[in-house]
């Protein structure tokens, strides 16, 4: 696929208005307005900065003259606490604007050579989405799976073995959600990204793997996804509850009437009404299952934490090249429970979005690499065919393979790499 062909469900811009449509069944996708509609509050309402000084607050207002947007990023301290939950990984100063940042644009000619020589390993470990191995937050800018940290050999956290490191089997830390994508392809925004965060303590960096979203119109739900969406919900919910039991309802009304008009959708079926029945039968819950990890290849850089404190060079970056189909529906459902969340206490609502967004804008181009199939196959491809891999290419697990969003022009390694004799260790 050419960067020209790129379905129109990827506006480079956030959209201004989205209505969805009425529909009886749960595939119906929302209508969006590319276009200003002045008579119609938006559906997600920007929120009003803070009057009182908050030294840690930011939000994603990128208009001029903004005192909290990403061009004011500089200005926020407070992270010099464990409140920063990048504090533990020695990142407590605002960087914002030093050295090199995140997001970025990666398009078709990387200027460096692919650093891996196998595909990643993942394990799943042992943990239920549902369980309290994994808490579901609902913050400003993201929604967060945070794991339960190892401590021996229990719990099991997702883990995952990266070549091209010098240490196997870092363990999975959290998942943050992202709308829209903060990692552009060929200056296409993509509806979402979902990273997984890893430490590598040798190196004091952490490893990041990008998975971005793709809501086309006519995609189906993605039903490992809707296991992850539905705790978020549950929060959600909760935050609800408890302002009906805490508030006036004419409070509430008059709030909604102000311009959070109540979304309404159709969630994805057993969303809901079967949380008790799945609950029973959930199995473990793979952040690398098949319908999330459909390539084992992606664009590589080092850069910086994609909000404060930006610390810059501290984050070795993997954005995989294949999308994650989530439906329209699904997407909603995100936006709603990101956007429009209510703090349990105070009823306030909590996102920092602009217009609809927490994406970052992507900074000044950084050198990057991107591994193909000429610099390494799957692992069980390469067991089936040798290192050249096979005729017919496999993905992860033999499964199915899927072409890339666009294929690159840059600089490779010979076609396709061995394993080497001797694995390199960190420096």
């Amino acid at each position: 696929m050419s960067p020209s062909n790129f379905p129109t469900v990827h506006p480079t811009h956030v959209p201004t208005s989205i209505s969805p449509t009425s529909s009886s069944t749960g595939s119906s996708s929302p209508s969006i307005s590319m276009t200003d509609m002045p008579t119609q509050a938006p559906l997600f309402l920007t929120h009003d900065e803070p009057g009182q000084y908050n030294p840690s607050f930011f939000n994603y207002n990128i208009s001029d003259g903004s005192r909290f947007g990403p061009q004011s990023w500089d200005n926020v301290t407070g992270l010099n606490s464990t409140s920063n939950y990048w504090y533990e990984f020695g990142m407590h100063e605002s960087q914002c604007s030093k050295g090199a940042q995140s997001p970025i644009d990666v398009c078709t000619q990387p200027v460096k050579h692919c650093e891996e020589w196998h595909e990643f390993r993942s394990k799943r470990g042992d943990f239920k989405i549902s369980s309290e191995t994994v808490e579901k937050q609902i913050l400003p800018n993201k929604l967060r799976a945070l794991m339960m940290r190892r401590v021996g050999d229990e719990p099991d956290p997702p883990h995952v073995d990266f070549s091209g490191v010098g240490y196997a089997n870092l363990d999975l830390l959290n998942i943050d959600i992202k709308i829209p994508s903060e990692h552009l392809i060929c200056g296409e925004r993509y509806d979402g990204e979902m990273q997984y965060y890893f430490f590598h303590p040798v190196k004091q960096s952490l490893i990041a793997v990008s998975w971005l979203f793709e809501a086309k119109p006519d995609n189906l739900v993605n039903q490992h996804m809707q296991l992850l969406i539905d705790e978020f919900q549950k929060v959600y919910d909760d935050n609800e509850e408890s302002c009906k039991a805490d508030m006036n309802v004419t409070t509430i009304q008059n709030q909604t009437a102000a311009g959070h008009e109540s979304l309404t959708y159709t969630r994805a079926r057993g969303s809901s009404h079967n949380r008790r029945m799945k609950k029973e039968r959930e199995p473990v819950w793979d952040p690398f299952h098949e319908d999330i990890q459909r390539t084992i290849h992606f664009w590589g850089y080092r850069g910086s934490l994609t909000e404060p404190p930006c610390s810059p060079d501290s984050v070795l970056w993997r954005i995989m090249d294949v999308p994650v189909p989530i439906s329209s529906g699904q997407l909603m459902q995100m936006k709603n429970i990101l956007f429009n969340n209510r703090d349990g206490d105070s009823c306030a609502f909590t996102s920092t979005h602009y217009k609809g967004s927490v994406a970052r804008p992507i900074t000044k181009s950084i050198r990057y690499y991107k591994c193909t199939r000429s610099d390494y196959v799957s692992d069980d491809e390469r067991e089936l065919c040798g290192d050249s891999g096979c005729q017919l290419p496999f993905g992860k697990d033999l499964n199915h393979y899927f072409e890339p969003i666009v294929n690159v022009t840059g600089p490779h390694s010979d076609s396709p790499t061995s394993l080497p004799s001797i694995i390199p260790t960190a420096n």
